[in-house]
């Protein structure tokens, strides 16, 4: 079974006010239940390496939060920026060793707007933005599993109209973020185009501080939320992770 866990950046829910956050990224990490182990043990050698002491003790901060480490707020607003700098990639690493996929989709929040002010747009009875980045993740994410099926099949078995199922897919999402449960269920009995076999019907859903795969999804979300903030500027982690072949799906919204 495939883990993908979701990290989101840029939440406003339906302001569009912030100049600073006019997007909203989700990000899903592909980790093979095989493989969440050994993450983990490489994050918490990491985590040693750089605070000197484990996980969860008291005197360190409850979660790694990308915008605090990236900018020296909070807990990191003693290191210097070199420091925080070798954290965030020693972070990445264990993604870009592994090539471990990452799918985004996003939405730009102004044409989200303008696409509710418009009763003839598709998008006119949308939710929020979160809630249609979250259906084009799951349309995105349930494509890359089926490709991923196709090339480990044979041809007598392509010819066939039923397809063996090789790996489930849960999804596993922040507590107390911005995706709900109902999410699911609407992609799922909505969802016309193919068929949504590979997905569990349900999120799974977990605490930042309890889960380290969370902590690196939220990474890329918002590494990627602020290359799309700037495209032309100087994004080396985000381009860490594209060159890297970590984020191997950009989904863009379109109204």
């Amino acid at each position: 079974m495939y883990l993908v866990y979701m990290g989101e950046s840029g939440n406003t829910g339906n302001s569009v006010n912030d100049p600073n956050q006019q997007h909203h990224v989700h990000a899903g990490i592909l980790v093979h239940e095989t493989q969440s182990i050994a993450m983990n043990g490489e994050f918490n050698a990491l985590y040693r390496r750089h605070f000197g002491f484990p996980p969860g003790e008291a005197e360190g901060p409850r979660f790694l939060r990308p915008a605090e480490v990236y900018q020296g707020l909070g807990y990191f607003n003693s290191w210097a920026p070199a420091r925080r700098a070798e954290l965030i990639q020693d972070c990445l690493n264990i993604l870009i060793r592994r090539e471990t996929p990452v799918i985004v989709s996003f939405v730009d929040k102004k044409q989200f707007i303008a696409a509710k002010d418009d009763p003839a747009n598709f998008y006119a009875d949308a939710g929020s933005p979160s809630e249609t980045a979250v259906n084009r993740f799951l349309f995105a994410l349930n494509m890359f599993m089926d490709e991923n099926s196709i090339t480990e099949m044979d041809a007598n078995q392509l010819m066939t109209s039923d397809w063996p199922m090789r790996d489930y897919t849960l999804v596993v999402a922040n507590e107390g973020q911005s995706v709900q449960a109902r999410f699911m269920d609407e992609f799922i009995h909505n969802e016309f185009e193919m068929p949504s076999s590979s997905l569990m019907e349900n999120f799974c859903y977990v605490n930042a501080q309890d889960s380290i795969c969370s902590q690196l999804a939220n990474m890329c979300a918002y590494f990627t939320r602020r290359w799309l903030q700037d495209p032309s500027g100087s994004h080396g982690y985000f381009e860490a992770l594209r060159d890297g072949r970590v984020i191997q799906v950009m989904y863009e919204v379109q109204f």
